[in-house]
């Protein structure tokens, strides 16, 4: 069992501790992702753990937190009761997010023009699933995955892409993008964090 090496460690105690590379925004290890350290960046390995993760999560609809959709129309249904079914395409179970507006939350942002998609990806190594999930955003949440630039320095140009395209995806009401850099914003914002500029409406 690996384990931190700091004394009186909770997680060590428990047996449940990320190990060397862990701490918080760590990744536990596992046969999938032994090979390498924790770390949000790196997420462990070669990545495939966490692209199969995602295409888990996708399949099953999401796990534990607020989500939005329709009503699945089955009976006693507590989820639609609450009005936070995921509806019949979503497998069930509250998903976090989801449920936003895409042309509330895009208000003002140029869509992303499929050259431009071509040469980010280009000028990356990801598998086909990856490619795939980038391509299937709406063009102008294209632009905000290929606005957090380049993903060269991440151990896992696959997992980081895939984890970008679910964050884009998931706008809930409220979000917003921000005109100046193409930031995703939670509707808490109100000046963008990564160039501060101040939510535009």
């Amino acid at each position: 069992m690996p384990s931190c090496g700091k004394l009186g460690c909770k997680w060590c105690a428990k047996g449940e501790c990320y190990g060397p590379g862990g701490g918080k925004g760590g990744v536990k290890q596992t046969q999938f992702n032994k090979k390498g350290g924790g770390g949000f960046g790196g997420f462990g390995g070669d990545g495939n753990y966490m692209a199969m993760l995602a295409a888990l999560m996708a399949a099953k609809g999401g796990g534990k937190g607020k989500g939005g959709g329709g009503p699945c129309g089955k009976p006693g249904c507590k989820w639609c009761a609450m009005g936070e079914c995921w509806g019949s395409g979503g497998g069930g179970g509250k998903g976090k997010g989801g449920g936003g507006n895409i042309d509330e939350v895009a208000k003002g942002i140029m869509p992303c023009d499929p050259s431009e998609v071509d040469v980010f990806l280009a000028m990356h190594q990801v598998e086909p699933n990856a490619e795939s999930k980038l391509r299937g955003l709406d063009p102008r949440l294209q632009r905000v995955v290929i606005a957090q630039g380049s993903m060269a320095e991440a151990r896992s140009q696959t997992g980081m892409l895939i984890m970008r395209c679910a964050r884009a995806s998931k706008v809930s009401p409220g979000d917003w993008i921000c005109p100046a850099c193409n930031d995703l914003q939670y509707s808490r914002n109100t000046a963008c964090r990564q160039c501060s500029s101040p939510k535009p409406w």
